[in-house]
């Protein structure tokens, strides 16, 4: 999940940082680009990883001959430290979403829609959970396996069966690898979901605080990529091309609203607060100069 990924690409940014250290100016912002592309390739359709490079060329600022180490060690830091304050608000939030007696839908594996459910469990709440395997690695079993070892019951099924389950819920809870003016990047199947959600007028969230939201500016950027065939079929026949996609995006208004940090922000609210997110000039020049690529 993109809480794992960041975690990850903020211990890659410390090795860089150590390795940095000694480099003059030119050189710090020469591997500064450096970074920043291995960074953005390495994952493109989580948000996160975006804003922390935005995070470090808004520190880095526009005078490269000026550049400090310094600066970029304060910033990646500052984002570090943020990291675990920003879930933590968001999964209070989320848990207050969770009732007794209730029947929660999610698909994929959140690592915050997980916390928000355990977090519900301590506070005394019994409910039960319904999920899908999440083809095609299977991520959502491992999601089920880890609640009802928690103590929660859950029902698993085939991702195809899920959506059949709406009737019977009572709140659709997912997490998000983006959240955008255009929509809300998850895995691919979430908008079925979401559709079904709103004809049985079943709330539904998305969990997402604010290292996963991207301006305008940066969304440009945010792209899907075809993973491993081997995934769905290992016999390859010339008359059939395997598409395997992880992300796709799911409009916002189908959405009740984005939990997040600061409580829950209705769409209209996302998209207001997203046109004033702050993005660096001199990132968006250096992305805007990598191959071009396929984007969604």
């Amino acid at each position: 999940g993109a809480s794992v990924v960041l975690a990850r690409a903020i211990e890659a940014g410390r090795l860089f940082l150590a390795a940095a250290r000694p480099l003059p100016s030119d050189r710090l912002h020469a591997a500064l680009a450096r970074f920043t592309r291995r960074l953005t390739a390495s994952q493109p359709s989580m948000a996160p990883l975006l804003n922390l490079a935005n995070a470090l060329w808004l520190a880095a600022g526009d005078r490269p001959d000026r550049l400090r180490w310094t600066q970029l060690h304060a910033a990646m830091a500052a984002y570090a430290d943020g990291v675990d304050r920003r879930l933590a608000h968001t999964v209070r939030h989320g848990a207050r979403l969770v009732r007794s007696g209730s029947l929660v839908l999610t698909y994929s594996h959140s690592a915050a829609v997980r916390m928000v459910l355990l977090r519900a469990l301590a506070a005394g709440r019994r409910f039960e959970v319904a999920c899908s395997e999440s083809r095609p690695v299977g991520e959502g079993v491992s999601l089920a396996r880890r609640l009802a070892l928690a103590g929660v019951p859950v029902h698993l099924m085939t991702d195809a069966a899920l959506p059949g389950w709406m009737g019977q819920a009572d709140l659709l809870l997912v997490g998000a690898d983006a959240v955008m003016q255009t929509g809300v990047a998850n895995k691919t199947g979430t908008e079925p979901l979401a559709q079904a959600a709103r004809r049985a007028r079943v709330p539904a969230y998305v969990l997402a605080d604010s290292s996963k939201w991207l301006p305008p500016a940066l969304a440009t950027f945010w792209r899907t990529r075809e993973e491993a065939p081997g995934q769905i079929a290992h016999r390859r026949h010339p008359n059939v091309r395997i598409h395997n996609r992880y992300f796709d995006r799911s409009p916002l208004p189908l959405f009740a609203g984005v939990v997040w940090e600061e409580g829950v922000a209705a769409p209209p609210e996302v998209r207001r607060r997203l046109a004033r997110f702050e993005t660096a000039a001199a990132l968006i020049a250096l992305l805007e100069r990598r191959p071009a690529d396929r984007r969604r």
